[in-house]
């Protein structure tokens, strides 16, 4: 019978590396096996968990996603074939603050698992959580969760593994104190680095008031958060796959191996994020949440409203804020350069995106 109950050291420990991965004087998280195949941190453990716990739901005959991939992809902004043209082009300013942002976004994560109010899941649900990923969320998920995002001690995680592809790919070019300004995300509660959301960044006041008043609001900001950071990962594999794209093409980067490779390391760490947020999301849908007077509400009800809520929050109008924002640095970066009009028309002619039409409404 598979493995369903994990202490905290087990869901933290380190699977065995044949060899640690470095970045001049950085050491990133993880390791390489005798084959060189990448070995993701905290693994030890931690992917036999999910799985286990995984297919305990799906025996029950209970879906174990709540939400796809299709309901938050929206296509990469400025595509592949925009992006390099304006690297082509020595237009580099772009590519820099978006991998800076990414960049950024991933340091949140200590802190913003920090955040989250500690609770006693079991008491909010009808059914015993015993051996589900629910019951592990406070024993080591979301700490590993946030330790893979922001690093651990000396280890470096995905903020300074994004750092280093742009630094590789585009020369450790210029990086400004403006490219930490008027984000589309808001810091979690407790960040005290310099990032600065603008007016109108998606953070926790963006999906609004409780849905549901019979139950206690710190069980609902916590699986809130759960979807609103499952939507994130979700929406990052169209970065991914446009990251690969972009920074394998030597005529763009100057260092495909080392970009791709690490965007990799990356993307596969997100897939285990991925896979415990569907988990503990799906195994709550599946049972009788209690209010705070004892009131019964399926958990059906409960989290489909919430992904509802989050889904559109993270999707339409904010994506066309992003683009917008995005469509104003190339422009401004443009603007000071001889030949930027025909560059700007060549990028223009490269889109794919129905930005004319979607600039136009803006």
């Amino acid at each position: 019978m598979a493995k369903l109950q994990y202490s905290y050291e087990e869901l933290m420990a380190e699977a065995e590396f044949a060899s640690r991965i470095h970045h001049g004087d950085e050491l990133f998280h993880g390791g390489l096996d005798s084959d060189g195949g990448y070995v993701p941190p905290r693994s030890k453990h931690r992917l036999a968990a999910i799985d286990a716990w995984t297919k305990t739901l799906a025996a029950k005959g209970e879906p174990t996603t709540v939400m796809s991939v299709d309901q938050v992809w929206s296509d990469f902004f400025p595509n592949v074939e925009q992006t390099k043209i304006l690297l082509r082009h020595g237009a580099r300013d772009a590519m820099t603050r978006i991998l800076t942002l990414i960049g950024i976004t991933e340091g949140f994560g200590n802190t913003g698992m920090a955040a989250l109010p500690v609770l006693e899941m079991q008491t909010y649900f009808k059914e015993s959580i015993d051996g589900t990923c629910l019951a592990h969320l406070y024993k080591g998920m979301f700490e590993a969760h946030g330790n893979d995002e922001a690093g651990r001690g000396a280890e470096k995680g995905h903020e300074d593994m994004w750092y280093a592809i742009r630094d590789e790919a585009l020369d450790n070019p210029p990086v400004t104190p403006d490219m930490y300004e008027d984000l589309p995300i808001s810091p979690p509660p407790g960040y005290e680095g310099p990032a600065k959301p603008s007016p109108d960044a998606v953070g926790p006041a963006a999906v609004g008031v409780q849905l549901f008043e019979q139950l206690d609001p710190m069980i609902e900001i916590v699986l809130t958060a759960m979807a609103q950071i499952l939507v994130i990962e979700l929406q990052a594999y169209a970065a991914f796959a446009w990251a690969q794209e972009v920074l394998s093409d030597p005529a763009c980067s100057s260092a495909p191996e080392f970009s791709t490779k690490t965007v990799d390391y990356i993307q596969t760490d997100e897939n285990i994020h991925v896979g415990y947020l569907q988990c503990a999301l799906a195994e709550a849908r599946s049972m009788t949440m209690l209010g705070t007077s004892g009131e019964e509400v399926p958990g059906r009800e409960v989290i489909d409203a919430i992904c509802k809520k989050v889904i559109g929050v993270h999707t339409g109008d904010r994506l066309t804020r992003i683009r917008n924002f995005r469509m104003r640095q190339i422009e401004n970066e443009l603007e000071s350069r001889a030949d930027g009009s025909d560059v700007l028309a060549e990028f223009m002619a490269a889109d794919t995106n129905a930005w004319a039409g979607e600039q136009a409404e803006a």
